[in-house]
């Protein structure tokens, strides 16, 4: 196995396409839940606003109901979507944040030969060498101290919100401790996949022999000289005008 120091050269597409196909390329997963869990918490006090006086009404009118079933059920109906219309608006716009974030960092290609199962990946001598690894251990202290920021936030977020008794300022305050968590698990996630890419890219870097060796297969391929071959009097033409 070539040394460390041996790998200084980038990773061609072809690489990179074979470590995702193996399933060795990290996800944008992470920051891609961290805009998710943004957008919603932005969008928080605009959610509140549109569904408090119909969740009020549609709680209301289920507890009369539950007590007088003859009890008309129009009203509570048109209630609903009151409700679940701005809930599903804030689900849709966490969505399209977290998919934009994939489609940015991760690519919009589409491969189907992606979805084929590849009983490569499937190696559990593999999987423990990597469970005791220095890398795993690394890892883990770097998520316990994840845990740690996070749970300093909340210990410094929830005692203001239990000493409000206004509704109103309970409600802002309650805003601001969910944003202050959320942003703490945000910096946490996009820290912890930058950290897991960077690792990721160092390790994909390739020797000059191996890049050697992968320009003399991508020579050798039959699409790649048929497309030469194509462009030889392509260029030839050109060359005459």
């Amino acid at each position: 196995m070539a040394d460390d120091s041996d790998r200084v050269i980038p990773a061609t597409p072809r690489r990179r396409e074979a470590a995702r196909r193996a399933g060795a390329m990290p996800t944008a997963a992470l920051p891609a839940w961290a805009a998710m869990a943004g957008t919603a918490a932005l969008l928080l006090p605009a959610w509140a606003t549109a569904t408090t006086t119909a969740a009020t009404e549609l709680l209301r009118g289920s507890i009369a109901a539950a007590g007088r079933p003859s009890t008309d059920a129009s009203a509570l109906l048109a209630a609903v979507p009151a409700v679940a219309l701005p809930t599903v608006a804030v689900v849709l716009a966490a969505a399209a944040a977290g998919l934009a974030v994939r489609l940015v960092l991760d690519g919009a290609s589409w491969n189907p030969g992606r979805a084929v199962p590849s009983w490569r990946r499937i190696d559990p001598m593999a999987g423990l060498a990597r469970i005791f690894s220095g890398r795993t251990l690394t890892s883990a202290a770097g998520a316990g101290l994840g845990l740690v920021l996070i749970a300093a936030v909340v210990a410094f977020s929830i005692p203001p919100l239990l000493a409000v008794t206004d509704p109103i300022a309970a409600a802002a305050a309650a805003w601001r401790a969910v944003a202050s968590m959320v942003a703490a698990g945000g910096v946490v996630a996009v820290a912890s996949w930058l950290a897991i890419r960077r690792r990721f890219e160092h390790r994909i870097r390739m020797t000059p022999q191996e890049f050697a060796e992968e320009a003399r297969s991508a020579q050798a391929d039959p699409k790649v000289r048929l497309l030469r071959q194509q462009r030889g009097p392509r260029q030839s033409t050109a060359g005459a005008a």
